[in-house]
């Protein structure tokens, strides 16, 4: 069993010639057991948690979050409060696995680095409110990203497409996140990746692929699915020199950790 942590269903499905049917019917045929929707924004909030509920069988999550390049103001502070509260106490619930994607992206700067700080200390306190991971995104801002996070105690979650080496691997799982490699930790000059991922014990290890960004080799340039994270399964599983089933198992204890129950 496999399983996507992070990808943007809605963004994958704006690609000519694939639709739901065919995405969902892939992930049965290629063993993708679980697969997370990431919101980036509030106008895909409703969307990404009918998909969810639509494919509840399927094993289809859900997560609500302002990425850091996204517009955060008040009204769209307000709409991501009033909308988790909402899905809280819906019979989906259990659906919405955490809050994110949020966190710092001093690459992109998108937004001023006031608005963003801002908008991840926001998130940060609803995930706490209910109790919910943080899925986090750290550009270029691990140093401010881990010391927000320190300061407000907010220690559960997952580190999204992981950036940096087995220092930074280390820093993050001692502040109570678990790491997640994207398709980028099979490119050949990924070397600090490549570092982390050997060092990462498996308890703190989760896979994604950021669909439709970052394909795997052997298919890096083309838009990317989530069944494409069995490449990066099989390039860790030899970079730690163990089973591609012992990678499934750990992966997949890691991420039913995150699951309410």
């Amino acid at each position: 069993m496999i399983l996507d942590s992070h990808a943007h269903f809605d963004l994958i499905l704006e690609q000519k010639g694939i639709t739901e049917t065919d995405i969902i019917n892939n992930l049965k045929s290629t063993n993708v057991r679980y697969a997370v929707q990431v919101s980036i924004e509030p106008r895909g909030f409703k969307w990404s948690r009918d998909f969810a509920e639509r494919n509840t069988n399927n094993g289809i999550f859900y997560t609500i979050g302002i990425h850091p390049s996204s517009k955060a103001d008040n009204t769209e502070l307000e709409s991501f409060s009033a909308f988790t509260a909402e899905s809280m106490q819906a019979d989906s619930s259990k659906l919405l696995l955490g809050i994110g994607e949020c966190g710092l992206d001093y690459y992109r700067m998108h937004q001023p680095r006031d608005l963003q700080i801002r908008s991840f200390e926001h998130q940060i306190d609803v995930a706490q409110k209910y109790s919910l991971p943080l899925i986090i995104h750290l550009r270029q801002a691990m140093d401010e990203g881990l010391e927000i996070l320190k300061r407000k105690n907010a220690g559960y979650g997952i580190m999204h497409c992981f950036a940096g080496d087995s220092a930074a691997a280390k820093r993050v799982t001692d502040a109570g996140f678990m790491v997640s490699f994207a398709g980028n930790l099979t490119y050949k000059a990924a070397v600090e990746l490549h570092d982390a991922a050997a060092y990462l014990p498996l308890d703190m290890l989760l896979l994604e692929t950021d669909s439709p960004f970052l394909s795997p080799v052997p298919l890096r340039g083309k838009p990317n699915v989530p069944w494409n994270v069995l490449h990066t399964y099989k390039f860790i599983s030899e970079l730690k020199k163990v089973p591609v089933s012992r990678i499934e198992d750990a992966v997949a204890e890691n991420f039913l950790k995150l699951v309410r129950s």
